[in-house]
């Protein structure tokens, strides 16, 4: 189900409408649909990308830096995107 009126913000101005992002026990969960897992992957192994990722929701946001390692990314059969991201060493 689509998230509208979030969006996820990279650290290079990528913005990634529908996405949502959570931190929970040290790690950031991003989730979002319209891209592939290549198309992902690109975007979230680049740690020059996800050193800020920021999350918009209505006017609030909630900024998360420094998350730089990709741990898991895979997609389901809806087409919804999940990734993992650790904080780099």
């Amino acid at each position: 189900m689509p998230n509208h009126g979030q969006r996820l913000i990279l650290n290079d101005g990528t913005i990634i409408e529908d996405g949502n992002a959570g931190y929970t026990q040290g790690l950031l969960w991003c989730h979002f649909t319209g891209y592939t897992l290549p198309q992902a992957a690109m975007l979230f192994f680049d740690p020059t990308k996800t050193a800020r990722i920021a999350f918009q929701y209505g006017e609030m946001e909630d900024v998360h830096e420094g998350f730089t390692n990709c741990t898991s990314i895979n997609i389901d059969v809806d087409g919804r995107v999940s990734v993992c991201m650790a904080k780099g060493e």
